[in-house]
């Protein structure tokens, strides 16, 4: 088998794996050793991160002091989360993992958690958009929703230098996206991007993910990989070391900076696809988002 015939046999293989057992944006980690193959479970993955997950998204729910308001618009599905009392000036706006394929349904208590823990660590209200899924709504739909959902935010007031745009793995890739869109339209810019684990690359040899339908996999919409970064706010950008998507972070973050971005990128050594997710146990986790807390606060200056 010639080298990128085993490249693309690796990467179907990988993502139909996520496709099975993705779990709020959980994939799964392969390593390639010479010329074999070796799964090192799948990550929220093996099955005790798996397991650690489900654990605290079982025990998890809304501490007393936040607020969750479900919010409909034009047929849009969005939650937002903020402490009871307040009234923020500033947003995170919170894109969901899933490979495109789940929802934020599927996948709620996981971006709850997180949305708590962004109003948590930034005083912002948090707003995190169930956008429409793969197969039954392939590219465009879910950038139309995100791009409807920061629409409605500068609609009511919130000022673009407020609003920080966060996503992990399709979510990242989907924030990159609307980024490149918000400015390609000369929309008023937000003031920053996180991504945790982003996939950025959906351009496949022998394999077309359910959200490209139709369209080129290697629109920069679809795969930020192949956009241009003139002009983007700061961006942090967290990557675990042992990840299959590594690089996926690595092409863009290097992108970004040649043209002049601000990118605080960081591999976290031996970590899995969307570690972060297994906050507060993990403590590789936890240092992540205490890096994500002091990039929103200088950021936002608080």
């Amino acid at each position: 088998m010639n080298r990128k015939k085993k490249a693309g046999l690796i990467k179907s293989l990988f993502f139909c794996l996520i496709i099975i057992t993705v779990i709020g944006g959980s994939g799964g980690m392969f390593k390639t050793l010479g010329n074999s193959i070796s799964l090192n479970g799948l990550v929220i993955g093996g099955n005790s991160n798996i397991e650690l997950l489900d654990q605290l998204n079982s025990i998890w729910t809304l501490p007393e002091e936040y607020s969750l308001e479900i919010i409909e618009i034009n047929g849009l599905v969005m939650e937002w989360v903020q402490t009871k009392g307040t009234k923020p000036e500033k947003v995170i706006l919170q894109l969901h993992g899933g490979a495109y394929i789940r929802s934020l349904e599927d996948n709620g208590t996981t971006y709850r958690r997180a949305a708590v823990n962004y109003a948590k660590i930034s005083g912002a209200g948090v707003l995190t958009v169930d956008y429409r899924v793969a197969p039954k709504h392939p590219f465009p739909g879910a950038l139309e929703d995100a791009i409807a959902a920061y629409k409605w935010l500068l609609e009511q007031g919130f000022l673009p230098e407020n609003i920080i745009i966060a996503g992990d793995s399709a979510g990242g890739g989907l924030a990159l996206a609307t980024v490149l869109y918000i400015r390609d339209q000369n929309m008023p810019m937000p003031a920053a991007l996180i991504s945790m684990s982003a996939w950025t690359n959906l351009n496949y040899l022998r394999w077309i993910p359910p959200y490209v339908g139709n369209e080129r996999a290697d629109n920069p919409y679809i795969s930020p990989i192949f956009g241009e970064y003139h002009d983007f706010p700061p961006m942090l950008m967290q990557v675990g070391g042992d990840e299959i998507l590594l690089n996926d972070t690595l092409k863009v973050a290097e992108k970004a900076k040649t043209a002049g971005v601000l990118v605080q990128q960081t591999t976290y050594p031996g970590m899995f696809h969307v570690f972060q997710m297994l906050f507060p146990k993990l403590p590789e986790a936890n240092a992540a988002w205490d890096e994500v807390e002091k990039f929103i606060k200088d950021i936002f200056m608080i």
